[in-house]
């Protein structure tokens, strides 16, 4: 069975290895822009109201930061 580009054999141990995606840049400038918008949104949301906001927040801004959305990684897609 072929492997695709991104797709890397882990072995753990002496057992059968799994597939875990690498990680790499799958975010596009305006997908990157708008997450900057939300996350923001919701991070000041969070700072005056409930702390669920604003861990979401963080959390679409480490994507922003970080350029990977692992959604995508799972689904095989990106806004490149």
């Amino acid at each position: 069975m072929e492997e695709s580009s991104n797709v890397k054999k882990v072995n753990s141990g002496g057992g059968k290895g799994f597939t875990m995606p690498e990680m790499v840049k799958n975010m596009g400038s305006v997908d990157k822009n708008v997450r900057v918008g939300a996350g923001g949104a919701l991070f000041l949301v969070g700072l005056f109201g409930s702390k669920l906001w604003l861990v979401l927040g963080l959390i679409i801004l480490a994507t922003v930061y970080f350029g990977i959305c692992p959604i995508y990684s799972f689904l095989k897609h990106d806004t490149l």
